[in-house]
């Protein structure tokens, strides 16, 4: 571990950042926060996904950008954050979310006090309703204390359950975050919904589209999971399904956060894990019955999505079997 990992008049010690006197971190540990570039390779709680710093240290961070979704929280001072050449103010009572991957900055002002939330999406999106809150997850959302006093308060108090175990003793507690982020999602998804946040209109109207269509994709997701083996073409099931062929692949993408091929490819080597696994089916038997067309565009998609040949794969757990 380095003996400081940020840069600049205001870098501290490792052991000044998990040592916070306020709010010290559960336990000493982690591999110390690194940059490639401007990447951030995020100092987990190990075992975990997670991470919250309490920031009293004044800590400052250039441009950069990482895996996890980050939610600032201002007690006192305030903090400037500038995402993709916007410059945020976060005053006390504010929430800031940042999306996974999104080029920021991050200062601290006028001896700011707050919580920095890194937290895994990853997660979040196999939940298939996130995709109705979807532009949550792909956008800056800032929650202002001043006109959206309700909400920033409510989601503040949700914060504050989430510190408490984070920083206490309990072993479920990357469980429990997670359980606290989702309330937060489904609170601003609802406000989102409801036009009840300013300068979201783009959202809103993005988010009400899927929320039309969510029975008839919901639809569409039982059908291809139950159809997976049978000759499968986008221009079929949208029409099938009363959608034109390019509306229906725009929104089952925005809906999945996948596409219509890759989705088909997805419930089909699903299946045939069970098939290699519980059968002695050859490879080509069962290349068919999930539907491919040939064993070699099979043997590709299956090494695509799992790293591993189907044959590899049975292998692999015939040995761990035994």
């Amino acid at each position: 571990m380095s003996n400081r990992t940020f840069s600049g008049a205001n870098a501290i010690t490792e052991e000044e950042r998990y040592m916070n006197p306020i709010r010290p971190q559960p336990y000493i540990g982690g591999t110390g926060t690194s940059y490639d570039g401007t990447y951030e390779y995020v100092d987990y709680l190990p075992g975990t996904m997670v991470r919250i710093w309490y920031t009293s240290k004044q800590e400052c961070f250039g441009l950069h950008y990482h895996q996890p979704l980050e939610i600032v929280q201002c007690e006192r001072g305030y903090y400037i954050s500038t995402i993709q050449g916007v410059e945020y103010k976060i005053c006390p009572g504010d929430i800031l979310i940042i999306p996974s991957k999104m080029i920021h900055t991050l200062f601290p002002m006028n001896d700011c006090r707050g919580y920095v939330h890194l937290l895994d999406p990853s997660i979040i999106n196999d939940i298939r309703s996130t995709a109705l809150i979807k532009d949550i997850m792909d956008k800056p959302i800032h929650i202002k204390s001043e006109t959206d006093p309700v909400l920033a308060e409510n989601i503040g108090s949700i914060l504050y359950m989430m510190h408490d175990a984070y920083f206490g003793s309990n072993s479920l507690r990357e469980l429990i975050v997670y359980s606290y982020l989702l309330q937060i999602l489904e609170k601003v998804g609802n406000s989102l919904l409801a036009g009840a946040l300013p300068d979201q209109k783009d959202y809103q109207n993005s988010a009400k589209e899927l929320v039309k269509y969510n029975k008839a994709l919901n639809e569409v997701c039982e059908y291809l999971s139950s159809h997976y083996s049978e000759h499968l073409s986008l221009e079929e099931v949208s029409e099938k399904f009363g959608f034109s062929t390019c509306y229906f692949s725009r929104i089952f993408k925005e809906y999945t956060n996948t596409g219509f091929k890759e989705y088909v490819h997805t419930c089909r080597i699903k299946h045939s894990k069970e098939l290699l696994t519980k059968t002695d089916l050859s490879i080509n038997e069962i290349s068919a019955k999930v539907g491919f067309e040939t064993a070699q565009s099979f043997n590709r998609v299956f090494l695509k999505k799992t790293g591993n040949t189907p044959s590899g794969y049975r292998k692999l757990y015939k040995m761990k079997t035994f």
